[in-house]
């Protein structure tokens, strides 16, 4: 009897082991069905190229929004079914910022305004619920990641035709297509402007709408399966291709966060036992940070001067940045609206009326709540703490985690010197979904290995008592006679 329960009692502390090693034994967090397939064919559907989109009434749709309104019902629907237990900050601030989006707007520009925020504010939020719900199996995130990251090299793939071709080969062939075409565009491709061409050569750019937005997806998932994957040729792999691919965009400000994101993998893996490398790391860049905004009277030019962008481009963003600020502070609550006209012509240094800048321009739009809110929902993903070392999630599902953190730390960086919109928009609230799912799977299959401890332990008990040899008697056994 007593090598019965030794072995019971070995068995109990062994859970951990098996959910790091094979990922058994642990109920799914989340949804209980699979589906990997629905997710799959969303990721497929968001990188589809914006002239594929099409108008219902006054409002331009792609196919991505049409299946995220409908699987954001299935997950809103799973969440009511009490198929999560567990409340990580970025639920509540996801659905906050869709209606805070909305209220902005309608504040700043009624009717007109709500329709355009509401568009934006589903997409949001309802692709954060979309990724935070639906996925359930132990290892479906990471299985996702490697589909997505796939999916990516087609994307880079279909991009290189551009500098190869000399011209925009997915807007070309759309624009046959279809009919579709930007005047922006046109008129870029006419002048051969720095939006399109750099040193005589077309830049990169596939099937997104800005060879910016290209290069930020490829910083995104080339450092993700670097970290996710890195003891697989695919990871290397990916990571190598996807430098490549930012060369060819020749995007400086992604190339920046591809070197953020690659100089954080690499800390990650020489402190593998330093318990506090992220909070030490998130001390020092907030010391840098404080000290350049005392003491430099440009910060923005400072900070990106510091990181190897040339001098033009960071002066550029101090205007913008100079001119934007007085802007938001004129109407700090609610910011000037999503069609605001703003006086960017006030200062010499700017040439047009874009806004370089994720997170001034959001301000802009939705006033510094709006902002904020944005900022605490992607970083409330992972604010349960490093869950990477959980034992309880698989190794790939806890580098996994490690990666979708970094991908937010450059995020936030990246928010600073370019603006994020269409796809990037979506995926920014899809991977903030992915790390708040592995949170959450994290303490839902902790709480499942110590109740089947619980339940190991009671059943050896009730053995021992109903077992030969039992006196009864101050919880001792008696000897059995042989």
């Amino acid at each position: 009897m007593s090598g019965r329960i030794l072995r019971t009692r070995i068995d109990a502390s062994s859970v951990a082991r098996q959910a790091r090693g094979r990922g058994v034994g642990f109920p799914a967090a989340g949804a209980k069905q699979d589906n990997e397939p629905q997710l799959k064919l969303l990721i497929c559907a968001i990188f589809l190229p914006e002239g594929l989109s099409f108008f219902i009434g006054d409002f331009r749709l792609s196919v991505a929004r049409v299946l995220i309104f409908v699987f954001a019902i299935m997950a809103l629907s799973q969440r009511g079914n009490g198929r999560s237990s567990v409340n990580v900050p970025s639920d509540s601030l996801a659905l906050i910022t869709g209606a805070w989006m909305m209220i902005a707007a309608t504040f700043t520009d009624g009717f007109t305004g709500l329709k355009g925020a509401g568009m934006d504010a589903i997409t949001f939020s309802g692709t954060y619920l979309v990724f935070r719900y639906t996925l359930g199996p132990v290892n479906s995130s990471v299985r996702l990641m490697y589909f997505a990251c796939k999916v990516v090299l087609v994307v880079i793939a279909v991009a290189m035709l551009d500098p190869l071709t000399g011209r925009l080969a997915t807007y070309d062939f759309i624009k046959g297509i279809t009919g579709y075409s930007k005047p922006a565009y046109e008129s870029a491709l006419v002048l051969q402007a720095e939006t399109l061409f750099r040193d005589g050569s077309i830049r990169a750019m596939g099937p997104l709408e800005h060879s910016i937005l290209f290069g930020a997806v490829c910083a995104w998932f080339g450092i993700a399966a670097l970290v996710t994957f890195r003891n697989k040729f695919f990871g290397w792999a990916m990571a190598i291709i996807a430098l490549v691919a930012i060369l060819f965009s020749q995007a400086k400000s992604p190339l920046l966060a591809f070197g953020i994101g690659a100089l954080l993998a690499g800390y990650y893996s020489i402190t593998p036992r330093f318990t506090s490398r992220w909070k030490l790391a998130g001390l020092s860049a907030t010391a840098l940070l404080a000290t350049v905004f005392t003491f430099s009277g440009s910060p923005i030019a400072t900070l990106v001067r510091l990181v190897g962008v040339s001098p033009e481009s960071a002066w550029y963003r101090q205007a913008i940045w100079d001119v934007g600020t007085t802007v938001v502070l004129g109407s700090p609550l609610f910011g000037i609206g999503i069609n605001g006209d703003w006086d960017w012509q006030s200062h010499g240094a700017l040439v047009s009326g874009s806004v370089d800048a994720f997170w001034l321009a959001f301000a802009m739009s939705y006033g510094i709540p709006g902002s904020l809110l944005v900022l605490a929902t992607i970083v409330g993903a992972c604010m349960l703490g490093s869950v990477d070392r959980s034992p309880y999630l698989t190794r790939e599902e806890g580098r996994l985690s490690t990666a979708l953190g970094i991908v937010v730390a450059m995020t936030v960086v990246l928010g600073f010197i370019v603006h994020f919109w269409g796809i990037c928009w979506i995926l920014i609230a899809a991977l903030a979904g992915v790390r708040a799912h592995l949170a959450e799977a994290a303490v839902v299959r902790g709480r499942a290995a110590r109740v089947s401890n619980a339940q190991r332990e009671a059943a050896a008990v009730g053995l021992l008592k109903s077992g030969r040899g039992w006196t009864g008697a101050r919880g001792m056994r008696a000897p059995t006679a042989r």
